[in-house]
């Protein structure tokens, strides 16, 4: 039995954000909080020698948040890897307010 509170924890509750791209175009997407191991998985991969874990850690926390409404995962590693540079930046930035990083916006 824990002894923390609820709110130390993640929910199960979809967050929706508006995320704006470079060319204006405003999109509503959805995530999923992440773990504080999912976070430090990131900042290892970051942190890393290896040129190839740095290359993919965005798109590993993008595949991990990104989700339908209904909470299902919408993008494979894979696909994230294909994301345009300006439009991971934008994913990203919402998956650290959905996780309590920086300024938080929208509703969720």
């Amino acid at each position: 039995m824990t002894m923390l509170d609820k709110a130390f924890f993640i929910s199960d509750q979809i967050h929706e954000r508006e995320v704006t791209l470079g060319d204006g175009s405003v999109h509503k997407l959805h995530f999923k909080e992440l773990t504080a191991a999912e976070f430090r998985k990131f900042h290892l991969a970051e942190q890393s020698g290896d040129e190839d874990k740095k290359i993919g850690s965005m798109a590993r926390l993008i595949s991990l948040s990104l989700c339908d409404p209904a909470g299902k995962l919408a993008l494979t590693y894979d696909q994230a890897m294909k994301i345009k540079p300006g439009a991971a930046a934008e994913i990203t930035n919402a998956i650290l307010a959905v996780n309590g990083f920086g300024a938080k916006q929208g509703n969720g």
